[in-house]
């Protein structure tokens, strides 16, 4: 793994602003450094996993260390002993060694506008199945009698929510069939014959199945 190039702009603080990356072999990051936060009396974790995971950043070439941060929705990057948050904008596309993608989409849900890291489940170029995945902040709460105990602050995994995206335009999913005949309205009897013959339900399996059948339209 190469060593990452300091390139920070006259007049700006450290790296606590936005700075750049450039590496040999043409990879780019753009990335500030991650405000320092102490979280200790937080039960839980605001990571799926903390650890740092092999992945090509932006389809590249090149290797990084990189951890989701569920809380934030943020992709962080390793580079010797520091942690760097990548930004948004400049970073959309993780493919981890393991084989999971993770890409920035964006979309609306009732005219509220959204930019957030989606884990890809099945993509065909054209239909692609893919699951948001986040983790709350439950504050502490103080004990409202004698009977009770003050309850420590906590992370927790929210419900994950799961979207289809058709050309370009993400749709969230219930995975329900009817919900499904409305972003396919030309192939409502093919979706039938595959609700017979498939219990579909809110979960990873299901889903991949699901992209599995839309790549076949």
């Amino acid at each position: 793994m190469k060593k990452i190039i300091f390139i920070v702009s006259i007049g700006l603080f450290s790296l606590a602003s936005e700075a750049q990356g450039t590496l040999q072999g043409g990879n780019t990051l753009v990335f500030r450094k991650s405000p320092d936060f102490d979280d200790t009396a937080i039960a839980g974790s605001r990571y799926l996993s903390e650890n740092f995971k092999t992945a090509k950043v932006n389809k590249g070439t090149e290797d990084f260390l990189i951890r989701y941060n569920a809380y934030g929705d943020i992709m962080e990057y390793k580079n010797i002993d520091e942690t760097l948050e990548l930004i948004k904008e400049k970073n959309t596309f993780f493919n981890f060694a393991d084989g999971t993608i993770y890409e920035l989409l964006t979309y609306k849900i009732d005219n509220k506008n959204f930019q957030r890291y989606h884990q890809i489940l099945s993509d065909n170029g054209l239909v692609k199945v893919s699951k948001f995945q986040s983790i709350k902040l439950n504050p502490a709460r103080q004990a409202s009698n004698s009977y009770e105990k003050d309850s420590q602050a906590s992370y927790s995994q929210n419900r994950d929510t799961y979207f289809i995206t058709i050309n370009g335009v993400t749709h969230p999913f219930d995975g329900k069939r009817r919900s499904l005949e409305k972003l396919f309205p030309n192939n409502v009897n093919a979706i039938k014959e595959f609700y017979k013959k498939n219990k579909i339900k809110e979960n990873d399996t299901d889903m991949i199945v699901l992209g599995q059948f839309l790549n076949n339209l």
